[in-house]
């Protein structure tokens, strides 16, 4: 069984749209206009034999979080670029069924996707409340954690996949809504970042309880509490199916 994140109608390069019981195929063309868009210029309308509709083994594989995701099955001409990938190009699937988007964090994504909505609706006085709040060993608890996975993982990926990712998208979006004060500009990579102290605690908080919510079999349950510990007392605890 492998899975199909769908983003959006604009980069579905299939049809029909996924729904239970659908076969899926690739559809040349909508590539072809996804390339020209931006451009003036008229482009080679030529598949590479490789091309095709993106399916991952591991749904934490998944580089975006997807607006849904799909268990599909019955691959056609699958191509696996290289031999130790888990994602393969098909030129179509049939759809089992839909699965919930916040796998793509691992079995607890649920309680990343409460952090991520929670930031995505940050507001002053929450920010304010989390960076008053005591660190209290969460920061040597993440990097712990980090030193952790690494090693057993060889530094690739993360405990819950593209969620930190995600999870810093939320932030910026909730902080760009508060005014451009909270910015100023990473003058090495020539971009705008987060710079106000008090949203880097908060945001450093959403991440210790991404990860002690998401992957929690990293460190013992006390460790977790002091990595969920801000979090929790602003927003309270999660109502999520306990595992």
């Amino acid at each position: 069984m492998t899975f199909f994140a769908y983003q959006d109608s604009e980069s579905f390069y299939g049809e029909p749209e996924p729904a239970p019981g659908e076969h899926v195929q690739f559809v040349p063309e909508k590539l072809f206009a996804h390339r020209q868009r931006g451009t003036e210029h008229p482009l080679e309308r030529r598949l590479h034999r490789d091309e095709g509709l993106v399916v991952h083994e591991v749904a934490t594989d998944v580089l975006a979080w997807p607006s849904s995701l799909w268990r599909v099955d019955d691959l056609e001409k699958p191509i696996r670029l290289r031999p130790g990938n888990r994602w393969m190009r098909c030129r179509a699937f049939t759809v089992v069924e839909q699965a919930p988007a916040w796998l793509i964090a691992g079995p607890h994504g649920d309680a990343v996707e409460w952090v991520i909505t929670q930031a995505r609706m940050l507001t002053d006085a929450q920010v304010d409340a989390l960076a008053s709040l005591p660190d209290e060993g969460e920061s040597s608890l993440t990097r712990a954690l980090w030193a952790g996975w690494t090693r057993k993982h060889r530094g690739s990926g993360s405990p819950v996949g593209c969620g930190l990712t995600t999870l810093n998208e939320a932030v910026t979006e909730a902080a760009h809504q508060r005014g451009p004060r909270l910015f100023g500009r990473d003058e090495q990579d020539e971009v705008e970042v987060l710079s106000d102290p008090a949203w880097l605690r908060a945001s450093h908080a959403a991440h210790a309880a991404a990860l002690g919510l998401g992957a929690p079999e990293l460190l013992t349950p006390q460790e977790n509490a002091v990595l969920t510990r801000r979090w929790i007392t602003v927003f309270g605890i999660p109502d999520l199916p306990e595992r």
